[in-house]
Formats: structure tokens, C-alpha cells, sequence
């Protein structure tokens, strides 16, 4: 294969090697072949390209100048977002670019011999999973329908959390990616609550429930999101890893 060609999702599950090797964020790429979310998934017969249903792109292998060229015109004309996680070599070829930003994306894991801990919420506030009358009333950025395609697909296959108050949705935690092995988590808390330890205490249920389930939480975020950072580090997650992002300006 010497074209740059998108695979049939029928055999994404032919590229968990590929996925495996991803140097960062595998759990998108693995969420893809292991059929758990969707995705678009174009390879040269040399690199790989992971593009996840919310945007976020990971590459495996040797990504030639000519393979790039590729993703760069996908950046620009694909329809929807792409997002590219990216090493040294692939963070050179775009600062040649001048119309994508490079920024940086911290990466965290949960210990496993770390038992999650517990935080309550204020009084007048409640929380426990959330229901499939929760899912779909969830707004802002960071929510389910960011990264699943459907609403019965993430009740389905992924988990989470809520804080209410009056019976309305001010803050959620829930697996953003899911694989055979990891959960990425995802918070957001509404405008008026925040402040108040919601995503906190979501977010850490959450991890206890992935934990449960035999699987390994994992956090990131924006290197400039020091809110999302910091709470990483109280709920106990260590940082491992950094990467480059690349997208368009």
C-alpha cells in the first residue's frame, strides 16, 4: 500500500498493534480497534493515523513528510476536527505550517496500588451515576457526547458520574475513552458551581468505579489548564508523560 487510504471500520480491529504503539493517549486509538468508540483510522502501509470520533488524532509508525502532508490537508479539510498528538519529529514537520499552533498536553495515571478516596459535596447537593435522563441534558464542553457518537452508546459502554442540585446537572465526571485496559476521564462543572469540590467528588467516583472494573484511570489535559492539572494531583494521579499538539489556527 503507497497511498494514503482510510481503512474500512470493519478491520480496525487489524491495528491494536499500531494502537499499542502509540506513544501518547493510546487509550484513544485502542478504544477505536478494540471496537469500543469509533473513529477513522488512514495508513500509508507505513504510519497510522488514529482519528477518534471526538477529534483527538494519534499516529503510530514511520510518518513520512508525504503521510503528513496528508494529515495536514485532513486538519484543513476533513470535515471535522483534528486534534494530532504529536512527538519531536512530527512536531518539526508542522512548525514548518503557518497555519497550525503547536501547544503541549500533560499526561497522568492513577497508581494502581492507590485506593481512590472519597469526597463529599456541600449540603443541598447530590451525586450518584449518571442516568439516561442525565446524558443527553448535559451541556458545555467537556461532556459524552464530546467522544461518543451516541447516547446509548456511551450508557453502553462507558461510565460516570453527576452532582445535582434542585434535581438539575451542575457537575460530571465520565470515561471520555474507553479501553480493554484504561479509562480516560472527563470532567466539567457548570457556571454558577464552581469552586465547590463538585468535580472533585465526581471525578473520584468515577476512578473508584473504573478501578472496580479492573481498568486503569487516566487523566489529561491542556498543559495551561492548571485547574484540570492541579485536580488531577488531588484526586492522586502522577504525571507521566508530555506531548505536542498540533491543530489548526
Amino acid at each position: 500500500m503507497s497511498n494514503f487510504e482510510k481503512a474500512d471500520p470493519k478491520e480496525h480491529h487489524k491495528y491494536i498493534a499500531q494502537a499499542k504503539a502509540v506513544p501518547y493517549g493510546r487509550v484513544y486509538p485502542l478504544s477505536m480497534t478494540e471496537g469500543e468508540q469509533t473513529g477513522d483510522i488512514f495508513t500509508d502501509g507505513k504510519a497510522v493515523l488514529f482519528w477518534h470520533y471526538c477529534g483527538f488524532g494519534c499516529i503510530s509508525g514511520e510518518a513520512e513528510s508525504a503521510f503528513l502532508d496528508n494529515v495536514h490537508r485532513l486538519m484543513k479539510e476533513g470535515g471535522r476536527r483534528l486534534v494530532i498528538f504529536a512527538d519531536d519529529r512530527t512536531a518539526a514537520y508542522f512548525e514548518g505550517c503557518e497555519d497550525t499552533v503547536t501547544e503541549k498536553r500533560l499526561f497522568f495515571e492513577y497508581p494502581e496500588d492507590r485506593q481512590a478516596e472519597q469526597h463529599p459535596v456541600p449540603d443541598g447537593y447530590e451525586i450518584g451515576p449518571l442516568t439516561p435522563w442525565q446524558v443527553p441534558r448535559l451541556t458545555g464542553r467537556i461532556v459524552p457526547a464530546f467522544s461518543w457518537e451516541n447516547d446509548r452508546q456511551f450508557l453502553d459502554g462507558g461510565t460516570g458520574f453527576c452532582v445535582t442540585y434542585q434535581g438539575k446537572p451542575c457537575a460530571w465526571a465520565f470515561s471520555a475513552a474507553v479501553s480493554k485496559d484504561e479509562v480516560d476521564i472527563g470532567v466539567e462543572t457548570a457556571d454558577g458551581h464552581r469552586q465547590k469540590g463538585l468535580a472533585c467528588a465526581a471525578a473520584a467516583m468515577t476512578a473508584a468505579a473504573v478501578k472496580e472494573h479492573g481498568k486503569k484511570p487516566v487523566w489529561a489535559c491542556h498543559a495551561q489548564n492548571h485547574a484540570s492539572a492541579a485536580l488531577a494531583q488531588k484526586l492522586g494521579f502522577v504525571k507521566t508523560a508530555e506531548c505536542f499538539v498540533i491543530h489548526i489556527a
